[in-house]
């Protein structure tokens, strides 16, 4: 009976995390008045995090 059932995978949570950061990255470039910036910075952030996220949940 196990045998047809696997472990769901954490799937989207790298999403969600790449989300967040890039709306703290927008929010802290709203707060200093530089949008662009803050927005540059969440994205690279946010990339980072989703990488390391993937790396430890097993997703690649």
């Amino acid at each position: 009976m196990a045998s047809g059932e696997q472990e769901p995978k954490k799937k989207g949570i790298s999403g969600l995390v790449f989300a967040g950061c890039l709306m703290i990255g927008f929010a802290i470039g709203f707060l200093t008045g530089n949008i662009p910036a803050g927005l540059f910075g969440g994205l690279g952030v946010g990339f980072i995090a989703m990488a390391i996220v993937r790396y430890k949940v097993g997703e690649w």
